[in-house]
């Protein structure tokens, strides 16, 4: 709380602790704090786990049993148009799992909506518009997409970005420009 000059431990380990392998996973991938209420945070895992606190940190519930199991959590993105909505994309892509995986839930993640069932390949972001709460931007292995209904369908969006791997995706405060 005073700028990083002194760091306390808030949790014990967050993932399963049980992946084995050349590379071992076990690592917070994505952190989100949410812009409507200081100190609820939320955290995913590199081995599918999303858990949330409401008292900046000192305590942790689970909130990912209803979700699919064991893949990557690639963003966690709190909502600044309702206090209990949060986005999680998935990917399964180090896995050679390739689907599209986004949720939402709109109560803190008691009850999650899956989202984007039209895109082609895996995600690694998922935000919403900072101007438009029906606007949502996806980021997968092969471009960037957008939705209009709150990610009910999604579009590519062409433009002049190349046919690249979008792994964030920011939409300038001052000119409201991805």
């Amino acid at each position: 709380m005073n700028k990083g000059d002194d760091m306390q431990v808030l949790s014990d380990d967050l993932t399963k602790h049980d992946q084995k392998g050349d590379v071992p996973f076990n690592t917070i991938t994505t952190i989100c704090e949410s812009p409507m209420k200081f100190g609820l945070i939320y955290v995913g895992t590199d081995d599918g786990l999303i858990w949330i606190s409401n008292d900046v940190g000192y305590t942790w519930n689970k909130i990912s049993d209803q979700l699919p199991q064991g893949l990557y959590t690639s963003r966690v993105t709190a909502s600044a148009y309702k206090e209990g909505r949060v986005y999680i994309s998935f990917t399964g892509s180090r896995m050679d799992h390739f689907l599209p995986y986004i949720f939402v839930s709109d109560d803190f993640g008691s009850t999650w909506k899956q989202i984007g069932n039209d895109l082609p390949e895996p995600v690694n972001v998922v935000k919403e518009d900072p101007k438009n709460e029906n606007i949502v931007y996806a980021g997968t292995d092969n471009g960037a997409y957008v939705s209009l209904n709150k990610g009910k369908t999604f579009m590519a969006m062409n433009g002049e970005l190349p046919r690249v791997a979008v792994h964030d995706l920011v939409v300038h405060p001052r000119d409201n420009e991805l």
